[in-house]
């Protein structure tokens, strides 16, 4: 006889769960609650009505597929799957961050890697933006997903509150 399930110990799933989108974003701690914030509010979606794709980088790799193939590759391919397997999902939405520590990983480990930006290594990963959006509609088309792009920079000199720019495409 199997033994009873301790329910102190179980959670809850949303089995029914039909995503709308893909969110991807980087996962420097300091960033989550602002992007869980800017999730349910600006972008309207709740728990289970995306797919969250939190990767140190954020979307950042996209913007570098000759110089990062393997990590490209890898997001492609859980893009695919993602589609594959949810074919509610339309759009996806793409955040870069400012001071980001996968930039500066890049630009110290790999000198001459990230082009240089008049503002400085922390606005790099806001300059990759169009680069981003230009390569998703090169080599990602296939997926038929609507692209939305954000940038979250801090609002305040202490860095505490984060604000979220559109970013044209």
């Amino acid at each position: 006889m199997a033994e009873p399930v301790n329910q102190l110990n179980t959670y809850e799933v949303m089995p029914n769960a039909v995503p709308q989108a893909i969110v991807v974003s980087c996962s420097d701690p300091r960033f989550q609650t602002a992007f869980d914030q800017f999730i349910a509010t600006e972008l309207g979606l709740a728990k289970g009505q995306f797919v969250p794709f939190v990767i140190a980088g954020g979307a950042g790799v996209l913007a570098h597929p000759e110089r990062l193939p393997k990590e490209f590759k890898f997001m492609r391919e859980r893009f695919e799957l993602f589609r594959k397997h949810c074919p509610s999902i339309q759009r996806i939405v793409l955040i870069n961050h400012e001071d980001c520590a996968y930039y500066r990983m890049l630009t110290e480990k790999i000198p001459g890697f990230l082009r240089p930006h008049p503002d400085g290594q922390s606005h790099l990963s806001r300059a990759d933006m169009e680069v981003i959006a230009a390569v998703f509609r090169r080599l990602l088309s296939h997926l038929g997903l609507q692209i939305e792009l954000y940038y979250a920079r801090f609002a305040d000199s202490e860095h505490t509150r984060v604000s979220f720019d559109p970013v044209p495409i």
